[in-house]
């Protein structure tokens, strides 16, 4: 998730929609898609951040959910 920035968010037919910057492309996600490279399953998105839950093995081996954020990131101007 290093490589995603949550660059905005808006109203599409109703729902909620995040736009996520991944390596100079852009995507937009809504409630139910997964994203990352631990099956982040996105739970919710607001003005300013995405909620999800990743799966992710423990030290024991076993696999388990945990909860994990996306915050808006403001891109400065230079």
């Amino acid at each position: 998730m290093d490589a995603m920035k949550m660059v905005g968010s808006l109203i599409r037919q109703g729902q909620p929609v995040a736009l996520l910057k991944v390596n100079n492309l852009l995507y937009q996600v809504k409630t139910g898609n997964y994203i990352g490279q631990n099956y982040g399953r996105i739970q919710k998105i607001s003005e300013s951040e995405i909620v999800l839950r990743e799966v992710v093995q423990d030290p024991g081996g076993e696999w388990v959910e945990r909860p994990a954020t996306l915050l808006l990131q403001e891109e400065s101007s230079k």
